[in-house]
């Protein structure tokens, strides 16, 4: 009787528990992805509260991520300096605006409102110069600022009077921030359902419509294909014991 090949064995083991791993971890994503998902059906219907409330709720090492709240931005005198997020919505290349939006809260002297999806820009490979009024009152859903992209820089090549970001992670909320005079913004972004006065084409898309959660499917895959390949494993080794 012939022995296991030791090198073919320990590849085998080392790859069926980084499956088995993978697929546990889907499991767990999904039921984060469920408890999102009933958060986020609470919201739509949730009323929204002043912001420093929720601000200070914050304070208190509570999460407020995807709460409604509502704004009423101050008067400033520093120049504004929009900003543009590259977005997909409905499946086309698009621009989303970002403007600072002021506060006299005492703990923050603002936040960033993402305003939503420039029509004029919708298919445009980058932005191009533009105007839009300051904003004034908007009601919309705090964000946390995503994570650092693993390649290449967050921002890219700048507009005339804008910056342009392929994602908005800690260190562009800090840098639009800077441009436009907050010296403590919030650690947040609000994502605006609605605006008055709207910035004329402008189109608010404060949460996708319909969030997938395709993670038990993810983790079936895993396990599919760990069990595929102890079989072709088992299958090798009868092979060699019976000589066939």
């Amino acid at each position: 009787m012939r022995r296991p090949p030791v090198a073919l064995t320990l590849t085998t083991a080392v790859a069926l528990a980084i499956l088995i791993c993978l697929g546990v971890w889907q499991l767990y994503r999904m039921a984060w992805k469920q408890d999102l998902l009933a958060r986020v059906a609470a919201l739509r219907v949730a009323p929204a509260r002043p912001i420093d409330q929720l601000l200070e709720i914050d304070g208190q090492a509570s999460d407020i991520e995807y709460r409604r709240a509502a704004v009423r931005c101050e008067p400033s005198a520093t120049l504004r300096r929009d900003a543009y997020r590259y977005a997909v919505p409905d499946g086309q290349v698009g621009w989303r605006l970002v403007s600072a939006c002021h506060l006299l809260l005492g703990r923050f002297d603002g936040i960033l409102l993402d305003r939503g999806v420039v029509t004029r820009f919708t298919g445009a490979m980058a932005p191009t110069s533009a105007s839009f009024p300051d904003p004034a009152v908007a009601i919309g859903v705090l964000r946390r600022p995503g994570g650092k992209p693993w390649l290449g820089p967050a921002e890219t090549s700048p507009v005339p009077g804008a910056r342009v970001f392929r994602v908005l992670d800690a260190a562009a909320l800090s840098a639009i921030a800077a441009d436009n005079g907050l010296s403590r913004p919030a650690p947040y972004l609000l994502a605006v359902e609605s605006e008055i006065p709207g910035p004329p084409g402008v189109v608010p898309a404060a949460l996708p419509q319909d969030i997938p959660n395709n993670h038990l499917v993810y983790a079936l895959t895993w396990f599919a294909l760990a069990a595929v390949m102890v079989s072709f494993y088992g299958a090798m080794l009868f092979r060699r014991r019976t000589g066939r």
